[in-house]
């Protein structure tokens, strides 16, 4: 018997492991933000989008945000409060949407299950939750966290897989 227990565990993992990478498989995958493909050049896309304005700077040596003047803010399903281009190294490397309220955390969260598949990780802890997804070319991370009853917060992270090695 014990041997059918493991060999019946065993296709059941198998099974499921294979459905995991299908349904991935199946999900579009994003190579940019909106019209600007990642690996884009600041210099260049500043030159065709006179929008595109320099925001606060990077906690990290070679990253610049950058934000958009008239940017629609809706995304997902949300209006979020602030979009950011975030460039390392002159390169379009990630962008972030900051929202904030519990129901724009679930919207977003449906949002990334359709656009990628299943989370590839999730956590809650203590007044945080966090859930992470991956496609190839595309890596996202949704973060939301409640810090007191009146302020929250959360973020949408959206980065390519290929320049951020």
């Amino acid at each position: 018997m014990r041997g059918k227990g493991a060999m019946r565990f065993l296709n059941f993992l198998l099974t499921s492991v294979i459905l995991a990478f299908a349904v991935s498989a199946g999900a579009a995958d994003m190579d940019g933000f909106r019209d600007i493909p990642w690996g884009s050049d600041v210099k260049e896309i500043r030159k065709t989008d006179p929008r595109l304005v320099e925001g606060n700077r990077g906690g990290m040596a070679g990253v610049e945000a950058y934000l958009r003047t008239d940017e629609d803010l809706s995304f997902g399903g949300i209006k979020s409060e602030g979009i950011a281009y975030n460039f390392y190294n002159v390169v379009f490397t990630s962008v972030s949407i900051e929202f904030r309220g519990f129901d724009n955390f679930e919207k977003l969260l449906a949002y990334c299950k359709k656009q990628f598949g299943p989370p590839t990780a999730s956590a809650v802890l203590r007044l945080e939750q966090y859930a992470a997804f991956d496609a190839p070319k595309t890596g996202a991370m949704l973060l939301y966290q409640l810090s007191q009853q009146t302020s929250n917060y959360g973020r949408l992270y959206l980065y390519s897989k290929k320049y951020l090695k």
